[in-house]
Order: structure tokens, then C-alpha cells, then sequence
């Protein structure tokens, strides 16, 4: 289970979180896991591009309840089928 997902701005356009995607993929394809879902700050631009062109699809918006917190209300969750 990936609870954070994160790459360092030096790092940045490097492929580093492509790798980290396609590792992950891996080793859940590996495990037998069906598929993995993820989810994004709506305004987190760069890592939803990179979601989707690391082949994960779109598959809505939530609300995690985490806006009295952190000040971030919608999310958009995306998945990859790996079986």
C-alpha cells in the first residue's frame, strides 16, 4: 500500500516518479493485486499528468474531509487495471 507518493523538485522531469508508478504496478501485477487507485488534490496539476500518462484513468472526484486541515476539499481519484 502507497499512502504518499512524492518526488523532490530537484528531481522533477527526471522520470523518478514514472519510475516509482511502474514499480508499483509491477510488484501489485507480481502480488496478484487487481488494481491500483489513487488519489489527487484536484489542483495538483503535475501529478495528475503524470497519472495519466502513466496510464491511470480518471474515475471521479470525492471529498476526503480533509479541507478543516489541511484547506483541500476535492480530490480526483484515478485507477489502473493491472490484470
Amino acid at each position: 500500500m502507497i499512502h504518499v507518493l512524492a518526488v523532490h523538485p530537484d528531481f522533477f522531469r527526471m522520470g523518478v516518479g514514472t519510475a516509482l508508478l511502474d514499480y508499483a504496478c509491477r510488484m501489485g501485477r507480481e502480488n496478484g493485486v487487481g488494481a491500483v487507485r489513487l488519489d489527487v488534490y484536484e489542483k495538483n496539476f503535475s501529478a495528475i499528468h503524470l497519472y495519466e500518462s502513466c496510464g491511470f484513468s480518471y474515475r471521479g472526484t470525492i471529498d476526503l474531509g480533509l479541507e478543516e486541515l489541511y484547506g483541500l476539499k476535492w480530490y480526483h481519484v484515478y485507477e489502473k487495471i493491472l490484470i
